[in-house]
């Protein structure tokens, strides 16, 4: 598959010469200015090298590349120009990031080859990205599963947050949706922090004192806290932070932030959060959507109405996998738990919705060698 160039110039004779010389080695794109290329690079792409003019009307090139490095911070940057002057030069560097600079006019092999070489930093670009998000995934796979030994119910919450914030975050159009999935996952590891009897009265909505009031509401500030030193993480744990604060700026942290000044990850999980939380009281997701939409000053309606849109498209879908009753020997990696699973003796292994993992199985052989497992187990998947 060839390698997707879009070429930005005000002159239609230029971008004619350019697909000329390049026709055959790139898949070619062309845009007449900076406006057109933005909604090009919206609505055609994503691409790999974006080759732009400087000297444009309306957008010149330094501010159209410094719209296309925030935007689409994959794609690789060029500029050409006939007035490659220091300062131009310097200005277009520093606002638009740019891989090189080239003057006007400029030799089909040169630039040929230029292109080669931005093609190839893109290839490392995004294959540090996947490195980068499979690594961490992994990683949070695993401690997601052993932190739901210690609080199945918190944590087989936080994976089904996952997947509503993943394709939220998708809807709106972020980069790296999947930064909401690990969010959501670590949001509440701050809850392991309270002591028992808490956590237990959080879970089943029991009257809090003051006092308790006050350790739950600094849950998302002690996840931040647990976070925000790991490299790369520094968007989860702002995410998490922001997970109890309310759209008008009432909530935790108290700090006069509100609206769009909220992060838009944090405005995301106060959202997929409470869903979680009311699921269970109004049964139907779109029932439970529209309940919460009454709610204008907590959530953001540009996020719960993207929220809606997702849910209604996950219902148009084919019927979910045929739910299945196995025993304990027959369960798999990948299996979603549509029962809790319990001991003989009635105490909760696994609490239903969460996504059996390796170390689940693990720990379920374990407690069936010890006090026996309740079977048949309810499935989905697998």
């Amino acid at each position: 598959m060839k390698p997707r160039i879009l070429l930005v110039d005000d002159e239609e004779n230029v971008l004619q010469a350019y697909l000329r010389v390049l026709r055959g080695r790139f898949d070619l794109d062309t845009a007449l200015g900076g406006e057109t290329a933005l909604m090009s690079m919206r609505d055609r792409g994503p691409y790999a090298v974006v080759v732009s003019d400087m000297r444009m009307p309306g957008m010149d090139g330094v501010a159209f590349l410094a719209k296309a490095m925030d935007q689409h911070p994959n794609t690789v940057r060029i500029m050409l120009t006939g007035n490659a002057d220091q300062g131009t030069a310097m200005e277009a560097v520093n606002q638009g990031s740019i891989f090189r600079f080239l003057a006007k006019p400029c030799d089909s092999e040169v630039l040929g080859r230029v292109l080669d070489q931005a093609v190839r930093q893109h290839q490392l670009i995004v294959a540090e990205k996947s490195l980068v998000e499979e690594t961490l995934k992994g990683a949070i796979r695993m401690l997601v599963e052993l932190l739901s030994f210690l609080d199945p119910i918190s944590f087989g919450r936080a994976q089904a947050m996952a997947e509503h914030a993943e394709a939220i975050g998708a809807e709106m159009g972020m980069e790296n949706p999947w930064v909401l999935g690990i969010a959501s996952i670590l949001s509440q590891i701050g809850i392991l922090t309270l002591p028992e009897g808490v956590a237990s009265k959080l879970h089943t909505g029991v009257y809090l004192n003051s006092v308790e009031r006050d350790l739950s509401n600094r849950i998302p500030e002690i996840g931040f806290d647990l976070i925000k030193n790991i490299p790369r993480l520094e968007e989860v744990a702002e995410s998490v932070l922001y997970m109890s604060k309310n759209y008008n700026g009432s909530g935790y942290p108290p700090d006069g932030k509100k609206g769009e000044e909220i992060p838009l990850g944090g405005r995301i999980l106060r959202i997929v959060w409470d869903f979680e939380r009311l699921l269970s009281r109004f049964g139907n997701p779109i029932a439970t959507v529209r309940d919460m939409e009454a709610r204008t000053t907590w959530y953001d309606l540009d996020v719960l109405h993207a929220f809606i849109r997702c849910l209604e498209r996950k219902g148009a879908e084919p019927p979910p996998q045929v739910t299945q009753e196995i025993n304990l020997h027959e369960l798999r990696i990948g299996h979603v738990l549509l029962t809790g699973i319990e001991t003989v003796n009635g105490l909760l292994v696994i609490p239903p919705g969460t996504t059996v993992g390796l170390a689940h199985l693990q720990k379920l052989r374990n407690f069936a060698r010890l006090s026996g497992i309740r079977e048949p187990l309810v499935v989905t998947g697998g």
